[in-house]
């Protein structure tokens, strides 16, 4: 049986990607009680390991997004995300592995203990930041192309936030190929393997890696359902963007290959939880504290910001009782590998500087 997405539908296959993933990311059994506590069975997909250079699930997406770049002989890539944003960081990371010059427009946050590891690392990469107010970067994205333009004598690529667009989102329907290959593999070797999940329990960011998922499990006719924990504004992640992403993603994949399934809405398995947002981006609870430090005792090393808030709720369905008898998976997205070297805090510009000591103040250098 063909499972993986190029062999299925030889079309989207032939899409430029550019290889920066080492796949496929392990699939490993949770006993531990702390975090298995009221799931039927507990499996963790590791997307944190997507690269041994940067990783997480942003890799995923940046293997279209980029080489749909390269092929266009972009010099430099434009890409949006919060003073913290990991995105950002795996892209300039993964763009300076291409010879692509990363800029990167970042919007405030509240201070955190890793933004200011992220921003030191955007320095010790030599990344272009153009700081805004508010999570509009419009204008200075057409700003920059400008100055881009007429300096490369090409236009740049430009990745919008979470690298989530119709083409980025294939990484994830990609993904969801992988775990259906990986599960029927193991079964087949005789190996301890679990079921196709029953759910999912991924942090919504942006919603590209969610829709993707479900629009993967939806063409595989699995009844896969993906629960997206939102850890961002409305304005970024609403049922309405949702909506619409799943709309361009099935029109992209079946442009590039019209044997794929012509899939709505209602066809796709996808549940937005929007009570783990506040008390704001970036903002842990105790919930989400308590969660890390439970994932620490697994082996997972997970962060406040996104997959926190995805345990956290995770946790409290099992708690609630609607997980006992369910094959839950959790998607691990954030990065393991080894941070890339920090620069100096005066390669950034004036209000990174100041934000960047307050984090220290708050939370110690990390």
């Amino acid at each position: 049986m063909r499972t993986s997405l190029h062999s299925c539908y030889p079309g989207i296959g032939a899409l430029p990607r550019v290889e920066l993933c080492e796949l496929p990311t392990p699939l490993e059994a949770i006993t531990e009680q702390s975090l298995a506590a009221g799931c039927g069975t507990l499996w963790v997909k590791r997307d944190d390991l997507t690269s041994s250079v940067y990783g997480g699930n942003k890799v995923r997406k940046l293997e279209f997004l980029l080489g749909d770049a390269v092929v266009k002989g972009a010099k430099s890539v434009i890409t949006f995300g919060a003073y913290g944003s990991n995105h950002a960081l795996a892209t300039a990371v993964h763009a300076r592995r291409l010879g692509l010059e990363p800029h990167v427009i970042l919007s405030p946050q509240e201070p955190g203990p890793y933004a200011a590891r992220t921003l030191r690392a955007h320095a010790g990469l030599g990344t272009v930041i153009h700081v805004i107010e508010g999570w509009d970067g419009k204008r200075a994205a057409v700003e920059a192309r400008r100055e881009l333009t007429e300096r490369d004598e090409v236009e740049p690529a430009v990745i919008p936030m979470g690298g989530t667009s119709a083409l980025g989102a294939i990484g994830y329907v990609d993904a969801a190929f992988e775990l259906f290959g990986q599960t029927l593999g193991r079964l087949a070797a005789g190996e301890d393997a679990p079921p196709m999940p029953d759910v999912v329990y991924v942090a919504g960011g942006t919603l590209g890696t969610a829709v993707g998922l479900a629009v993967g499990f939806a063409a595989l006719e699995v009844p896969t359902r993906v629960v997206s924990v939102r850890v961002t504004p409305l304005e970024v992640a609403s049922a309405e963007i949702a909506a619409t992403l799943i709309d361009e993603l099935v029109a992209k994949l079946r442009e590039h290959d019209a044997t794929f399934p012509e899939l709505a809405g209602d066809d796709v398995a996808l549940e937005l939880r929007d009570d783990w947002f506040e008390p704001g981006y970036g903002v842990p609870t105790p919930e989400t504290l308590n969660a890390v430090s439970s994932a620490e005792e697994a082996g997972l090393h997970l962060e406040t910001t996104y997959t926190g808030k995805a345990l956290a709720a995770l946790r409290a369905d099992a708690a609630a009782g609607s997980l006992g008898d369910k094959a839950v998976l959790f998607l691990d997205t954030y990065n393991s590998a080894p941070y890339p070297e920090p620069g100096d805090d005066a390669k950034l510009p004036e209000a990174l500087r100041h934000y960047v000591a307050e984090c220290d103040r708050l939370f110690g250098a990390v």
